[in-house]
């Protein structure tokens, strides 16, 4: 069997990002008034994924995974795998996720997050 190695993809911008989430009815009002104006402007949004979604960022197959109220069991052991890869995790203000919350994990923060 041969070895892959997980790299983020990274692109030139939201509007080349492809980004999950796992379901829009998750949010809140507010939340999701902000999650609607970042997936405006992405080049492909898709739903459903779970923690799959994180996988696909590591593995280099999405840029840009966004979700609402996560516990900390849900994102804290798949930092290293997605900082491992090259990606960056934050919270949607741009904290720590050691808490959970609300969080933004991006595939090569220099090139995907260009405004």
């Amino acid at each position: 069997m041969t070895e892959r190695k997980l790299a983020t993809r990274g692109c030139h911008g939201l509007a080349q990002a492809t980004l999950m989430t796992t379901s829009p009815l998750l949010y809140t009002a507010s939340k999701l008034t902000a999650f609607r104006r970042v997936e405006a402007r992405a080049r492909l949004s898709r739903y459903g994924g779970d923690c799959y979604a994180f996988a696909m960022l590591a593995a280099g197959h999405v840029n840009c995974v966004i979700e609402s109220g996560l516990q900390i069991y849900d994102i804290v052991p798949l930092v290293p795998i997605i900082e491992g890869a090259g990606g960056i995790v934050t919270c949607w203000d741009g904290g720590s996720p050691a808490k959970g919350g609300d969080v933004v994990p991006l595939a090569m923060p220099a090139r995907t997050t260009k405004r």
